[in-house]
């Protein structure tokens, strides 16, 4: 009985498997040839005409990249271009209508969404007509030139056939390599600052002479050279038109030096839909986003060097913190371990070293003021805590003071400087949390210090509102 059993299984796994090789794997091999619309390859494409009821879009390839050639003379976006070329020459049959009626309004044919012209290798292709799509079975009718049937193809062919003229344009506004940039020069409302790179650093050079952060000017550079437009304005603005832009006379103005050659971008109005901007001496005017403004609004304050002090955490040996509360304290390290001097407490180490860490990398917001003569005013004498770095040798490494003011009561600001240094700096809380320690708060098992103040409104970042 189980022999038989077993006879009759095996019987059946033949016949399934003869049924996926002569049936399904036919079937799979019919989907890989389904037949296409028009035989040709994307990128045998050589040139593409739109015609729409009420515009018409050429594009053109030249030495191996896209122009449009109409409505306007310009750049094509070479992206766009290929995926239109590619949902042309990808478009597959559904069905045919062999014998269509001669009435092709039903279809959408007789006045079609757009007629595609297009020009391969071996001249002119058949021109390709598009119609409505169907309600129920979610394809597009599609009509060529050289036949009279009709065939149906994707619902989602309608939808990439339907085209504006921005939609396939370069929407490049600044065309420059980020490293062959030397030289920056922002002119605005605020004045000129002027920026130039010296052996791979960056030197705001104007209105003074200041170390410049350089993340933050390769951000800057970053976003303009990203900029991407979301429109084109006007491709052959009057002066008038240049008024209405804002571009007669424009808000800011940024140029950058790459070789020998200065591109300088204008910013104009800001309006409902974006911001109005140019390359000086090309007549596009484009339309970008609003966001562009924010980002390529910078002054010295944006992009100059905002650390307070820096050294190599594993050459701090001694720490000296003068509490304004007179809690001070020295913590030593010696063979690697830190210690409380007159303390016999165990200490956290990782503590310590977030304590160090932080020190030796204290960065902050902005700058506050370049020659403060009354520390006083910005909580700094005295201040809430100072602290000084010695090295191995008992050198000092850097010092530092920490403090806190209220300009707005009854916000907090907190606030930081190196001493020696007239620069004062607004420190994040997050910061001013991490330097301002009292002795017990290094001893292992300690309970975390008290949040300091938050500007008023606000809660701790390490707090959960409620």
């Amino acid at each position: 009985m189980r022999l038989r059993n077993t006879a009759i299984l095996a019987l059946l796994l033949v016949a399934i498997g003869a049924y996926l090789y002569f049936v399904e794997s036919k079937e799979i091999a019919h989907e890989a040839t389904k037949d296409k619309i028009v035989d040709v390859a994307a990128d045998d494409v050589s040139a593409v005409t739109l015609t729409y009821p009420d515009r018409t879009i050429a594009l053109e390839k030249r030495d191996g990249v896209w122009h449009m050639t109409a409505p306007v003379d310009a750049l094509a976006d070479e992206m766009t271009v290929k995926n239109l070329l590619h949902a042309i020459a990808d478009a597959e049959v559904k069905k045919t209508i062999d014998d269509p009626p001669a009435d092709l309004a039903p279809f959408g044919l007789a006045q079609p969404m757009v007629t595609v012209g297009m020009t391969g290798k071996a001249g002119a292709l058949p021109t390709l007509k598009v119609g409505k799509t169907t309600a129920v079975s979610f394809s597009t009718y599609v009509q060529r030139d050289d036949q009279p049937k009709i065939y149906l193809t994707g619902s989602g062919f309608h939808a990439g056939m339907d085209k504006q003229p921005k939609d396939l344009r370069d929407k490049t506004v600044i065309s420059v390599n980020d490293a062959d940039v030397t030289a920056i020069t922002l002119t605005g409302a605020g004045g000129t600052v002027a920026l130039g790179k010296r052996d791979g650093n960056w030197q705001i050079e104007a209105p003074a002479t200041l170390r410049a952060d350089n993340n933050a000017v390769r951000a800057f550079l970053s976003s303009v050279r990203n900029l991407r437009a979301t429109d084109f304005a006007n491709d052959n603005p009057a002066a008038a038109d240049l008024v209405t832009y804002g571009l007669d006379n424009p808000q800011r103005q940024i140029t950058l030096r790459a070789g020998d050659q200065d591109i300088t971008l204008q910013v104009g109005k800001e309006f409902e839909q974006g911001l109005y901007v140019r390359a000086a001496g090309t007549p596009t005017v484009f339309v970008v986003g609003k966001w562009a403004n924010r980002d390529l609004d910078k002054g010295v304050n944006d992009l100059r060097d905002k650390t307070v002090l820096t050294f190599d955490p594993t050459q701090a040996a001694t720490l000296e913190v003068a509490r304004g509360d007179g809690a001070s304290y020295t913590l030593t390290s010696k063979d690697g371990k830190w210690s409380l001097p007159g303390s016999d407490q165990p200490l956290d180490g990782a503590v310590v070293d977030a304590f160090v860490g932080a020190l030796s990398r204290l960065t902050a917001t902005q700058v506050l003021s370049d020659s403060a003569t009354d520390l006083s005013v910005y909580g700094l004498d005295p201040a809430t805590v100072s602290i000084t770095v010695k090295g191995p040798d008992g050198a000092t490494i850097g010092s530092v003071r920490a403090g806190s003011y209220s300009p707005n009561p009854p916000t907090t600001e907190f606030t930081g400087m190196r001493v020696g240094d007239a620069a004062v700096f607004q420190l994040r809380d997050t910061a001013f949390r991490q330097l301002d320690k009292k002795p017990g708060d290094f001893v292992l098992g300690a309970k975390p210090a008290a949040p300091a103040a938050a500007p008023a409104g606000e809660a701790a970042e390490d707090e959960e509102p409620e």
